[in-house]
């Protein structure tokens, strides 16, 4: 699983180390080979190390936006929440959040347009990200379909939802045995906000305005 099964922080209640990340996953665009009847969608999937505990629901760190269409500018606008809150014993395993993003098309169709992943803020403060994404370079349409089961672990054409969270432990695996390309981009507006730092010998320099 992405988000690792809960193991209690060994320190005084109110002492623990703490990071709450909150803001939207805001627009894509530059995404190759959409027409206008095209809406896309992004499976997502917060990932954090063995000593980070998320506080919330596992199902808090991996979700999925609503459709949405291009506009004039080519932009296709989520403006979707992200609300990522954790503590943690260790700063080994920062956490990243990882996309998968999908096409609908007018007649119905889903297909799979392109994966990404990006660190999480180390910073306090606000931040801008732009999470850069790929897919598999392929000769053919059946040997890319092939190329996206093997990340999956499914079969070409089917949609198991919500699948980011299965990228985390795949993708490293699989992508570095694959041919890709770039797909488009997601902008990212994330707060960092943390708590105890300096209890735990954290020292993390302000952003500048």
């Amino acid at each position: 699983m992405a988000v690792p099964p809960p193991s209690a922080p060994p320190c005084p209640p109110g002492e623990e180390f703490e990071l709450h990340f909150i803001g939207e996953l805001e627009f894509g665009c530059e995404f190759p080979g959409l027409s206008s009847d095209d809406g896309l969608f992004i499976d997502y999937a917060a990932e954090a190390g063995s000593d980070w505990l998320p506080i919330a629901r596992k199902e808090g760190f991996i979700g999925q936006t609503q459709t949405t269409y291009a506009d004039a500018e080519g932009v296709y606008v989520f403006n979707h929440p992200l609300d990522f809150h954790f503590i943690a014993d260790s700063l080994a395993g920062w956490p990243k959040l990882h996309v998968q993003v999908f096409k609908l098309d007018a007649a119905g169709r889903v297909e799979t347009v392109a994966y990404g992943s990006s660190m999480l803020p180390s910073m306090p403060g606000h931040a801008e990200l732009t999470c850069r994404t790929w897919r598999p370079l392929k000769t053919s349409v059946m040997e890319e379909a092939r190329a996206v089961s093997g990340v999956l672990g499914s079969d070409p054409g089917s949609l198991p939802a919500p699948r980011a969270d299965i990228l985390s432990d795949k993708v490293p695996e699989v992508r570095s045995k694959m041919v890709t390309k770039t797909s488009g981009s997601l902008c990212i507006s994330l707060d960092t906000i943390l708590r105890n730092a300096n209890k735990h010998g954290v020292l993390l320099q302000h952003r500048r305005r």
